[in-house]
């Protein structure tokens, strides 16, 4: 199955919703694809052919928006007994970029 997703019953199942994985009636036929958006007309049609629960991709969660400043101020408390300027403290300071780059959402290249 591809993504998150949920055994939903059918009774609980509405138009809109897509499927995350193939549904098959009881001789192993498929009845619907992978990634078809349900309707009304395929819900009613389910129903007669006894299936009673499907596979349905849930939403991915809304990214959390970044808040550059809040992150700086959470490593500086977290980096505390590191001075940014001590070069002596190498690899605490490549440390604190690779969190800081993770943190801030920033790829490879920044």
């Amino acid at each position: 199955m591809s993504g998150p997703f949920q055994l939903t019953p059918l009774a609980e199942t509405r138009p809109g919703m897509v499927l995350s994985d193939v549904v098959l009636d009881g001789r192993g036929n498929v009845l619907l694809a992978q990634g078809v958006v349900l309707t009304e007309s395929m819900l009613a049609s389910l129903g007669r052919h006894g299936i009673d629960v499907l596979p349905i991709l849930q939403a991915a969660p809304a990214p959390v928006p970044v808040d550059p400043a809040a992150i700086q101020a959470r490593l500086d408390h977290v980096f505390r007994m590191h001075d940014r300027d001590d070069l002596g403290d190498w690899g605490t300071g490549i440390l604190r970029r690779y969190v800081e780059d993770y943190r801030l959402q920033r790829g490879e290249d920044a």
